[in-house]
């Protein structure tokens, strides 16, 4: 089996949800198929200069890449009313791109084309031209829901409004173009749900996001300083969101009754709005080296998710290495987790503030918690199991 797979952005480094999920998934998939080749947006925001790829990460064959600015201006996203396609859209639509994809297909065959994303819907004319291969689109999130989660939360008028026009729109692009494509995937049943009850016809198929983990969990061991971690992409939207939210609205609140505790966030391209904000009990790392090791080195993780949508990549990291895990029904959408038995749920600031409250009080109750998420991920989200059910249904 040839694979071409087409990327919005470099998936390398593996420093955030989309980039891991495809790393992972690529390490397994490359020793089963016979090619895997790559053609990705190498953007201005997450820039990767690929002669620093290492090969022992390096799952490719072949890498081409295109250069992109693809950075929110004002100026475009307003004139973007008066065009056909959504400016979340418009900003990966490229002649390069197009240009290179077409060259790429007609030098080399491929049985199948793997698209990351609904923004490399426009380029599905172009792969028809010049190529046989069947499209898969693995849809990370129902895009246009992130977006109407971003603006019922918002309290800014006019942004609100603009950003439900920008929903809006999404969503008729990502539904009318939707059946142009062969096989959809999606992170989650409640994803492929939507896709299905909005239109979408074609094969279709589940692929939970799983992860390659070696590290070994550290033990639960709470001190009075009670130590948090949060780790995600600060310049993902939903994750700067739920973050602020989280500072005023529980974390204000967690340091009167217990003043020792420390917030430890990290986060590739984290703004300078959030190390403004560090003190005695707020620590910003930045982007660091070793999520995992981040990770490990604090007992509980928080994730305030309050929009977004698919499956928490990080979440899956903190569950492989037994933290305890405090986030939202957001957050824990796609995931096969138990309310108090994996994970801790919390979607209001009194219930975030009352589960801060219960890690400090029960540290017993906690080791076992971390024991119970260790095994769900051991039995549901073994990679390799993954990979081979997605090239059998591919397949058949």
């Amino acid at each position: 089996m040839r694979f071409l797979q087409l990327t919005k952005k470099f998936p390398y480094p593996p420093h955030d949800g989309e980039s891991l999920l495809i790393s992972n998934f690529n390490k397994i998939l490359r020793g089963k198929i016979d090619t895997l080749d790559l053609l990705s947006f190498n953007t201005i925001k997450h820039y990767f200069d690929i002669t620093g790829y290492p090969s022992e990460d390096n799952p490719y064959d072949n890498i081409n890449e295109v250069y992109l600015d693809n950075r929110i201006k004002p100026i475009d996203a307003f004139f973007n009313i008066f065009s056909k396609i959504p400016y979340n859209i418009s900003r990966f639509i490229s002649k390069n791109f197009e240009n290179k994809l077409s060259t790429v297909l007609m030098e080399k065959k491929y049985d199948f084309i793997l698209m990351e994303s609904v923004f490399l819907l426009p380029f599905v004319k172009v792969i028809r031209k010049y190529s046989n291969a069947k499209i898969i689109l693995r849809s990370h999130n129902v895009e246009y829901e992130i977006w109407e989660r971003i603006a019922k939360n918002s309290i800014n008028i006019p942004l609100k409004l603009y950003t439900y026009y920008l929903a809006k729109r999404l969503k008729t692009y990502e539904l009318n173009h939707i059946n142009d494509i062969d096989i959809l995937l999606t992170l989650t049943k409640r994803d492929l749900k939507k896709y299905t009850s909005n239109g979408y016809t074609g094969k279709s198929m589940i692929i939970p996001a799983g992860i390659i983990t070696n590290k070994k969990p550290q033990e639960i061991i709470l001190k009075d300083d009670l130590e948090i971690s949060f780790l995600g992409s600060l310049d993902w939207m939903p994750n700067i969101e739920g973050l602020n939210w989280f500072i005023k609205n529980v974390w204000q609140k967690i340091i009167v009754d217990l003043p020792q505790s420390k917030l430890h966030i990290a986060g590739r391209n984290t703004p300078s709005t959030i190390y403004k904000i560090q003190n005695k009990n707020i620590f910003v790392h930045g982007e660091v080296p070793d999520s995992k090791m981040f990770l490990n080195s604090y007992p509980i993780m928080v994730v305030p998710l309050l929009s977004g949508g698919g499956m928490r990549l990080k979440i899956m990291e903190a569950l492989a290495l037994g933290r305890i895990i405090i986030t939202t029904s957001i957050g824990i959408e796609g995931i096969d987790a138990t309310e108090d038995q994996d994970v801790l749920i919390a979607n209001t600031p009194e219930e975030f503030i009352a589960k801060i409250k219960f890690c400090h009080s029960n540290p017993g109750k906690l080791m076992q918690i971390s024991k119970n998420a260790i095994n769900l991920f051991q039995n549901k989200y073994n990679l390799n199991q993954i990979v081979d059910e997605f090239l059998k249904n591919i397949n058949d």
